[in-house]
């Protein structure tokens, strides 16, 4: 198993060459994934250093906590 700590609350705006602008999902929780679906919204009341557990299809299951110090974050 692997686990993947998105640190992001929000998108990432894209700008293709043609201008128009595509939105990345920095969440993780993107139905559409990698385009942005919304999910977002759903981790906006999270606090820093605490990790949180979603079901595939985004539900908040709980909450590990752990010194998130040592992890890496991008």
């Amino acid at each position: 198993m692997r686990v993947v700590l998105h640190t992001r609350k929000g998108p990432y705006e894209y700008k293709t060459p043609s201008g128009e602008s595509v939105w990345i999902c920095m969440c993780g929780l993107s139905d559409t994934y990698p385009i942005c679906s919304g999910k977002h919204r759903l981790v906006a009341d999270e606090k820093e250093n605490e990790v949180y557990l979603y079901t595939q299809d985004g539900k908040r299951i709980g909450v590990i906590n752990l010194d998130t110090t040592q992890l890496r974050k991008v």
